[in-house]
């Protein structure tokens, strides 16, 4: 059979050309595998690719080709096969002259035709012609993909006639076309119109192959003439290949493996680089080693190279063991690399070995698909159903949840088993063995040097089965972790040859070897304790595995060891807190038979809230603070609950079962069914649109005339009050003189009541009598300098008609304007006085990034605002003027950032001194939105050391303006938050209050925890950036996410034991559990953190800038 057939014979196609041609498919058929639904050459890696091509032989004389008419027929057999029998069918619905008896349906038309029939009656019309025109349905077979199908199975039948004509080779496909060709069911069917396909023939799985394989015929003719007019081109490709073969068959190089990808038609084989690496090695490689084992077999993937034991010998698995996703711009490409040489550990490579299954951090995803490569050739080379595998001590049994569930998927007597008890079972002298003889074996696997205590418990029973054993089993203890240092990159690439990123051939890494222990040392560590003697695990115990199966298999149902599970608890509130509920208590043992359940008792009983929806509780492991990336949930039809129900828990542990822990919640009143708890993966659950807090809506300028007053119906004129309130702060500041008047004394001194003096003055001009008092005499003078006759000035003041002097003094004193003298008592009040009346309205028209420059701003209040702006500068350059005065004024001008005249920008430098920001507030109002260069100035200023202080800035900023967070670049906010998330975790507790009056530190400590609280909720907002990298840093799956809610969690605990209320600027409305006292702040950053969907019904109403008066 060949698609050759078809085309005309001429002296440019000789019978040469087209043979090549022939051998050249055949070949290029052999070497590829082609993807069953789209029909194209699927993508594989280069090592497979090459012995492929050394395993190639030409077809035997008589047998067909592989060539383009082959892969139309064995990319469309499958689905002919099954529609020649199930074609798609739709209702038919016609008229048609029926018998009286045989008509089911009529309609208009078919009254229509009665009635022009002779006679009154029904009876008299159908004497003559017992024949009605009814309606009849049936299932037709003419539709469109029918014809399509029709005309390619003519086609196709076309070219494998020709074929057998040619070639004397009939294929199995033609009969079976030709058989359906002549069925009644083909002659129902129409012609083809060549319409375009509808959604049947290219969504369907059968039809859209055949769609394919008609496309693939319309163009047979013209692709093979142009196979013919390239054979030049095709044979230097297939030489080039053929040549790499060569030498990888020979063994004398190393090749680094990579994706190649392959275009059938155009005969093109691209690999993802150009070139492919290699270079000479000194001893020859041995090429398709492989093996078959029919018997039990104890396998140990936790090491870099994987170690297996079947019989009497304990060796690596052959061949490379690797994953590897190939990440590129338009293309993306898994290989299973069971015989590669060497391997790329680029940055857009993604690798991962059998050991990465237990301790790698990667995508979820990624290992699966890898854990189900590896388990596949696992099953591949070991054909028993029974396969032991090591388990590293210091995993618990949800980190093992990948392995174990692809592992019980491919052997049905998958028996996990962990490294110590095979240890112990390979070196342990039963003849020395005693009840609670205790041992330690130490061990070092993925990084982590652990101990684990085993200790000799007796069974009489066991002594029977085993004499050899002496009746002594293994209790295993959990482990104690010595050091936990993550593997070195290279670690898990030991076992084979790499090119790093840098283009660099790597030789294979020789593991170190972890530093010998001190056992008087380990006996001194109070986890530990006492033991006779400690075995280091060096090599893998893959013969101790096995060897434990034979004892197990003769002793039965009696475990050889049994297991003490570590505790186990989840996360929930109670009594208005978030608090640990056991599960699993500490020092549970189970017996470690596979297929056996066994029931822990949960001596508690557990409240479901009411008005849930679901349930969903973290599950911790012992007293870590950190959760295991696993949560319980809970979900039934039953929810939400009208009230609260207490249930019973029922767990049960089933040792290497898919889901080990079984729990269900039983309600002790019946109020529903019992429920079976879900553990969900959340460590790698990755969210892109996690709820980000909300900005509250910015005022325009016409609404700061109408702002309404806390608790009343009336409104404030903001504009209208800084105007009054700064000229009403000048009359405390300086004194500005009034105009003076002059007159003569006429009386003498006088004293008064009060033991002062007074006397009279007249004014010449008008005779005015002017009373004159002592204390209204000006400093400098006395009452006795001025007697009758003497002229004196003065302010006029009057008073119910009344005129008296003030400010007396001599005839041609004059005054002018100055400042007040301050002491420490006036100035403290003119503070009180500056932060009660003006801080308020500056703040709040200079929030959002409002300017007086702004189009809505109204030209009086920016006329007016310019004038003050110039005033509080002028104050700042008084000698003589108070400097705690200047630092509240300094405030004020900050608050107004791009609208301070420039000659202010350096009064702001002098704020950051040595690191230290003296007022982080006013830095803070400063900033703005950033969209001035000594505003960016001073922001990249902050961010060359982000202390304490520069955090403190941030959170002011952060919510004075809605686009400030927007400004930060993905690696600033990086910074920032790693240096958030380390004052979180250096907050101590809050101190004490000794007196009554003595509660600044704690008052402090309560600000300064607010203020990051502030600002983690503030650069939560970034999940709305539109840059993408800004965005995903805080998703919840994220380390970083993860940590900053460990911290807030433990910030909680120290609120909730301090003596002080939270006081947050930032109004949350928020709505919490019935009994829940977590602060609105804290409730409210948990929820945001962990991804909850209750964070969507928190609103941010206002920030109160309560704490700012």
């Amino acid at each position: 059979m060949s698609s050759l057939d078809s085309v005309p014979r001429n002296k440019a196609h000789d019978s040469t050309a087209i043979s090549e041609v022939l051998e050249q498919s055949d070949w290029f058929c052999h070497a590829v595998d082609f993807d069953p639904r789209s029909g194209q050459a699927l993508p594989q890696s280069l090592s497979v690719f090459l012995a492929r091509i050394e395993g190639y032989s030409p077809p035997e004389t008589g047998s067909p080709y592989r060539d383009r008419l082959w892969r139309i027929t064995e990319h469309c057999s499958a689905a002919v096969d099954r529609l020649v029998h199930c074609l798609n069918e739709a209702p038919r619905r016609e008229h048609a002259l029926l018998p009286a008896h045989a008509v089911r349906e009529l309609d208009a038309n078919s009254f229509i035709k009665l009635s022009n029939r002779p006679g009154r009656t029904l009876r008299e019309k159908l004497a003559g012609n017992p024949y009605l025109q009814g309606v009849r349905r049936s299932q037709s077979v003419d539709l469109p993909e029918n014809r399509l199908f029709k005309a390619c199975m003519v086609r196709l039948a076309q070219y494998l006639e020709l074929c057998v004509e040619r070639h004397e080779h009939q294929n199995d496909l033609l009969l079976t076309i030709l058989s359906w060709l002549r069925s009644g069911e083909a002659r129902d069917i129409g012609r083809w119109e060549n319409l375009p396909p509808n959604n049947t023939l290219l969504s369907h799985r059968d039809y859209r192959q055949v769609w394919d394989a008609w496309r693939w015929l319309q163009s047979l003719e013209d692709d093979t003439a142009r196979d013919l007019s390239e054979v030049h081109a095709r044979r230097q490709t297939r030489h080039r290949w053929i040549t790499y073969s060569r030498i990888w068959s020979e063994g004398r190089h190393c090749l680094a493996d990579m994706p190649v990808f392959f275009d059938f038609d155009t005969f093109e084989i691209r690999p993802w680089f150009n070139s492919v690496a290699m270079q000479s090695v000194q001893e020859k490689i041995k090429r398709g080693a492989r093996i078959e084992i029919h018997t039990p077999v104890c396998v140990d993937l936790a090491t870099s190279l994987p170690r297996y034991a079947a019989g009497k010998m304990a060796r690596h698995l052959p061949g490379s063991f690797a994953w590897q996703q190939w990440q590129g711009e338009d293309a993306e490409v898994a290989l299973d690399l069971f015989t590669s040489d060497a391997i790329y550990r680029h940055p857009q490579v993604t690798t991962l070995f059998p050991t990465d299954l237990f301790f790698s951090q990667a995508a979820h995803e990624h290992l699966e698909r890898a854990a189900h490569a590896f388990t596949g050739r696992l099953q591949e080379m070991f054909r028993h159903d029974t396969l032991i595998w090591l388990v590293p001590d210091v995993l618990n049994d949800f980190e093992l949840d990948v392995t174990r569930r692809n592992l019980n998927a491919r052997f049905q007597g998958a028996v996990p088993l962990p490294r110590s008890i095979a240890a112990a079972i390979q070196h342990v002298d039963y003849s020395k063995v005693s009840a609670g003889y205790p041992i330690v074996v130490i061990d070092n696997v993925g990084g982590k040097t652990c101990v684990t205590k085993l200790v000799a418990r007796l069974d009489p029973a066991l002594k029977d089965k085993l004499p050899e054993t002496r009746g002594f089993y293994w209790e295993r203890h959990p482990s104690v972790i010595i050091s936990d240092t993550p593997a070195d990159e290279s670690e898990p690439g030991c076992a084979i040859t790499s090119i790093d990123g840098q283009n660099q051939w790597q030789p294979p890494a020789i593991a170190a070897r972890p530093p010998a222990l001190d056992n008087s040392v380990l006996k001194q560590d109070p986890r530990i304790g006492g033991f006779a003697f400690a075995i280091t695990v060096t090599q893998s115990p893959v013969s101790g595995g096995l060897h434990f199966h034979t004892l197990q298999q003769r002793a039965g149902d009696i475990p050889l060891w049994r297991d003490e599970i570590p505790e186990l608890t989840i996360k929930v509130f109670k009594d208005g807190r978030p608090q640990r509920f056991q599960l699993v208590s500490r020092g549970t043992t189970v017996t470690p038979i596979r297929g056996r359940p066994v029931s822990i008792e949960v001596k508690e009983d557990f409240t479901l809230p009411a008005d849930r929806p679901f349930y969903q509780f973290p599950l911790f492991l012992g007293d870590s603070r950190e959760d295991l990336g696993y949560s319980a949930r809970l979900d039934s039809c039953a929810f939400p609950l009208k009230e609260s129900v207490d249930c019973a828990l029922h767990l049960t542990f089933e040792y290497g079962a898919d889901a080990p822990y079984q729990l269900t919640f039983m309600p002790r009143n019946g109020a529903f069914a019992q429920v079976q708890a879900t553990w969900r993966r959340t460590r790698d659950l990755v969210v892109t649109d996690a709820p980000a807090p909300e900005y509250p809506a910015p005022m325009a300028w016409a609404d700061l005339r109408h702002l309404p007053k806390p608790g009343s119906s009336e409104t404030t004129d903001l504009l209208n009050w800084i105007t009054r309130a700064i000229a009403r702060l000048d009359q405390d500041i300086y004194i500005r003189p009034k105009a003076r008047a002059k007159a003569v004394i006429n009386k003498e001194w006088r004293p008064d009541k009060n033991g002062g003096y007074f006397t009279f003055a007249t004014t010449s001009a008008t005779q005015e009598r002017v009373f004159v008092h002592q204390k209204n005499i000006l400093d400098g003078h006395v009452y006795t300098d001025f007697g009758v006759g003497d002229t004196i000035s003065y302010e006029r003041h009057e008073q119910g008609g009344k005129c008296s002097g003030r400010r007396v003094a001599g005839e041609y004193h004059e005054e002018v304007e100055r400042l007040k003298r301050f002491d420490e008592t006036t100035s403290k009040n003119l503070v009180i006085q500056i932060r009660k009346s003006v801080y308020y309205p500056i703040i709040q028209i200079w929030r959002d990034g409002r300017s007086i420059d702004d189009i809505d701003c109204p030209g009086v209040f920016a006329k007016a605002a310019r004038s003050n702006i110039d005033y509080l500068v002028s104050l700042l350059q008084e000698n003589d003027f108070p400097t705690s005065v200047k630092s509240v004024i300094l405030v004020l001008m900050c608050c107004m950032h791009k609208d301070v005249p420039r000659g202010f920008i350096q009064h702001l430098s002098g704020q950051l001194e040595n690191g230290s920001i003296r007022n982080p507030q006013a830095i803070g109002f400063a900033l703005g939105r950033l969209d001035q260069p000594w505003q960016r100035a001073l922001f990249s200023g902050l961010m060359r050391n982000i202390t304490e202080s520069v955090l403190r800035t941030f959170a002011c900023a952060i919510w004075r303006d809605r686009h400030f967070v927007e400004q930060f670049e993905a690696t600033q906010m990086t910074m920032v938050l790693k240096s958030l998330n380390l004052a979180l975790g250096q907050i101590n507790p809050c101190p004490g209050i000794k007196g009554a009056d003595d509660n600044r530190a704690a008052v402090n400590w309560m600000r300064t925890t607010t203020e990051l609280l502030e600002l983690l909720l503030g650069v939560l907002r970034t999940r709305d950036a539109a840059d993408m990298q800004l965005r995903m840093l805080l998703q919840p799956h994220q380390q970083i996410t993860k940590a900053l809610a460990r911290s807030v969690e433990r910030v909680s605990e120290l609120v909730a034991q301090s003596t002080v209320a939270l006081s947050c600027r930032v109004q949350i409305n928020i709505e919490k559990p019935e009994g829940d006292h977590t602060p609105d702040l804290l409730f409210a950053l948990r929820l945001y953190l962990t991804g909850d969907d209750g964070a969507n019904a928190i609103h941010i109403t206002r920030i109160s800038d309560s704490q700012d008066a």
